[in-house]
């Protein structure tokens, strides 16, 4: 599942997403059958750039963390 944000669930009556709002990430089962998607994780900071289930989908092991950038001016170079 490395590089996509989508997965089935074990039983294949839902797929299973990353959502990322705010910086954060969580993931969500959406039944195939319909209605509401239900929050998998909670988690309140970071970012999920990886994930993946066990094969008998009952373990989820998840790489977080945070990204920064910095930019730098250089003006009068000679």
């Amino acid at each position: 599942m490395t590089g996509t944000s989508l997965s089935w669930a074990p039983d294949s009556k839902g797929v299973r997403f990353l959502d990322s709002r705010e910086g954060v990430g969580k993931l969500w089962l959406q039944p195939l059958a319909g209605g509401k998607p239900k929050q998998i994780t909670n988690f309140s900071s970071d970012r999920i750039y990886s994930f993946d289930w066990s094969p008998d989908g009952k373990q989820l092991v998840v790489a977080r963390g945070t990204s920064s950038s910095d930019i730098v001016l250089i003006s009068n170079f000679r």
